[in-house]
């Protein structure tokens, strides 16, 4: 039996098999979004510099307030050329390890790094600004392991110098540190978000 002329002939495809071959389709588009999404999420710590000290002391030391490194803002502790007045403070900082001038590898025992105040996550590293970085130099004996974007506390006497804020040179360095890893949690006691 022919088909008649201008009649047109129907495909089988059911309105079940339709909504499934769109379902696949959305999922095959979503999977890699929702993939990197979870990625930039699972790899992303606080940014510390958004966050403002509980109590400005800890035992002897300044609790590190990262925002009042910034210079050129308005509630800088460090302000145009007036930097040398922050020589020599003793500070508590919490931050980010990351490797300064030279690589290093996971598990490298180490006596200097870099400090910062945010992680950055496994898609975009973290931001490297001169007025947002402090060079740590540890304690003579007292290396330890190298963990890149470790959430670490840091103890010692802050020292500031001239140079670009935006640069990639650190305008900050604590020399005869001690370190000890530090977890998320201590975030929260320590540090609230900045009014």
């Amino acid at each position: 039996m022919g088909l008649r002329p201008g009649r047109k002939r129907k495909l089988g495809v059911s309105p079940g098999e339709q909504r499934r071959a769109l379902i696949l389709i959305v999922c095959i588009a979503c999977v890699p979004l929702l993939g990197t999404v979870a990625v930039v999420v699972s790899t992303t710590g606080s940014d510390l510099s958004d966050l403002a000290p509980l109590t400005p002391r800890a035992g002897e030391y300044l609790v590190l307030d990262w925002s009042a490194l910034q210079r050129d803002r308005p509630h800088a502790m460090v302000a145009g050329h007036e930097f040398a007045a922050f020589n020599g403070v003793a500070v508590q900082a919490l931050g980010y390890m990351t490797d300064g001038d030279r690589p290093l590898t996971k598990g490298e025992k180490v006596r200097d790094f870099f400090l910062l105040p945010d992680s950055g996550n496994l898609i975009h590293p973290a931001h490297r600004f001169g007025d947002q970085m402090i060079a740590v130099h540890l304690r003579e004996g007292d290396p330890i392991a190298f963990s890149p974007m470790a959430l670490v506390w840091v103890w010692g006497t802050l020292q500031a110098s001239a140079g670009d804020p935006a640069g990639a040179k650190p305008l900050y360095a604590l020399d005869q540190v001690r370190s000890q890893p530090a977890d998320k949690a201590e975030i929260r006691k320590y540090f609230v978000f900045r009014q």
